[in-house]
């Protein structure tokens, strides 16, 4: 099985990024050193999951780059199509322990990571199979602010001393907190507003790589 060997992990949504493109997006981050992008667009429908994972794959193959797809709303029948050609690298489950059990035993070969907003559900994900997590939201964010609040940097250190898998924090992280991420023992970052609505990907990127070194 591939390893966890990135601390950047940049989550797609191609509304906040319009009119720019999805994929102008995805290969100005490559360009600058991003090696991991989990598409999340969950109105997709699965022929667009597909093409889109394509596209994206063959952004990211040059610059050694990961595609992960989010399980949320896409099929059994698409995720296996996807595992096979274009053979993306693993699969995002959100925080539902039943649906990761279900595909950490149909991908046994592929990295899966797990959304969790709790160290028990962070602890549970672990214990189930996903090789890494994200834990969130750390700071506030405008796509939580109601259903999710902010947990806050001792919740995340909490949940990385909780479980032997990376954790990546996410929600309201820009470059400028991303060292509080890192000191409070996150393995890296897991960023979406950040690049999706900044000016230009490549100097968002830029930015986070000269806080944490290594992406």
């Amino acid at each position: 099985m591939m390893s966890v060997d990135f601390r950047f992990y940049l989550v797609t949504d191609r509304k906040l990024c319009a009119p720019r493109t999805l994929a102008s997006v995805v290969h100005d981050a490559a360009v600058s050193g991003v090696r991991a992008v989990q598409l999340r667009e969950k109105d997709f429908a699965p022929s667009d999951v597909v093409s889109s994972s394509t596209r994206l794959i063959g952004l990211l193959r040059p610059h050694l780059g990961k595609l992960f797809v989010n399980v949320s709303t896409v099929e059994d029948d698409t995720l296996s199509i996807l595992a096979a050609s274009p053979g993306i690298d693993g699969f995002h489950v959100p925080d539902d322990p039943e649906l990761l059990v279900h595909i950490r035993r149909k991908f046994p070969q592929h990295l899966i990571g797990a959304s969790t907003h709790s160290v028990a559900a962070a602890k549970a994900a672990a214990e189930t199979g996903a090789n890494f997590l994200t834990f969130g939201p750390v700071f506030a964010t405008p796509g939580k602010m109601k259903s999710d609040p902010p947990h806050g940097l001792a919740a995340l250190s909490e949940a990385s001393a909780a479980v032997k898998v990376p954790v990546f924090a996410i929600g309201g992280v820009t470059a400028e907190r991303a060292k509080e991420c890192i000191d409070a023992g996150a393995h890296g970052v897991a960023v979406i507003r950040a690049v999706m609505e900044a000016t230009s990907a490549r100097r968002a990127v830029r930015e986070f790589a000269d806080v944490m070194g290594t992406l």
